[in-house]
């Protein structure tokens, strides 16, 4: 992990016109902990770290949904309430999005130039909330899956996002092949525990869509492992900060 207040994809950087990253500890962008003035403060750290001012920054106010909101210049003004995806073609407009150990899924299409931020917790992952977000990018703006690249953030892995058997149980009536993301975990308190790879489910759903591999760029990083580093729900519980997740074309 670089030693700065941000990480980036390295597939995303290639392309010169576009912003990605993920905020690191200190910064923290939850306004139930800190204020407004201090989150205000601290995208200006991230303009000053990227060297870049944004004509304007989306936030939703999210609630671990499947909604997705195309962002236009009709209702760039507008507040986007239960949001857990934006997407766009408009420059300068930085789509954000905050984290504690779910995944931000960024997405860049380069030839139509489209961009994506997606909130992909265990319930968008359950809802498949990244496939509908392919799609919109595919009905809507005319993109190929295979020019789709995409960035997932750090976020909780296997190792750490241990469920109940109720929940492991409703994963697998949803999906119907992942029995090798499915792990045995304790029994605690007299109830068998298991593990799923949230990351490697997202990563099958990307490429049943003809997303190619090549072009996924996982962190491949625990949140909660590291939370040291990241702001991390699992880790931190109610006094746990957010990361913030942030794509935009220049």
């Amino acid at each position: 992990m670089e030693d700065t207040l941000l990480i980036t994809s390295k597939k995303m950087n290639k392309y010169p016109e576009l912003i990605n990253l993920l905020t690191k500890k200190p910064l923290n962008f939850n306004n139930n902990i800190i204020s407004i003035d201090e989150i205000a403060n601290n995208y200006k750290l991230i303009e000053q770290e990227i060297n870049y001012h944004f004509d304007k920054i989306i936030k939703p106010i999210q609630n671990h949904t499947d909604n997705i909101c195309i962002i236009t210049s009709d209702n760039i003004n507008s507040t986007f309430e239960n949001v857990d995806g934006l997407i766009t073609n408009l420059k300068g407009v930085a789509l954000a999005i905050s984290l504690a150990d779910c995944q931000g899924i960024l997405l860049y299409d380069p030839i139509k130039k489209v961009i994506g931020n997606i909130h992909s917790g265990w319930k968008g992952t359950f809802n498949k909330i990244i496939v509908k977000a392919i799609n919109i990018m595919i009905d809507i703006y005319g993109s190929n899956p295979k020019d789709i690249i995409v960035y997932i953030t750090p976020s909780i892995g296997k190792c750490c996002f241990e469920v109940d058997e109720e929940l492991k149980n409703k994963f697998m009536i949803n999906y119907h092949d992942i029995d090798n993301l499915i792990s045995l975990g304790e029994i605690k308190d007299g109830k068998q525990k298991y593990y799923i790879d949230l990351l490697e489910i997202n990563i099958k759903n990307l490429i049943d869509l003809g997303i190619s591999r090549e072009n996924i760029d996982v962190a491949d990083i625990c949140t909660k492992c590291n939370s040291n580093k990241f702001h991390s729900y699992r880790a931190e519980k109610e006094k746990s900060g957010r990361n913030i997740s942030i794509i935009c074309m220049k």
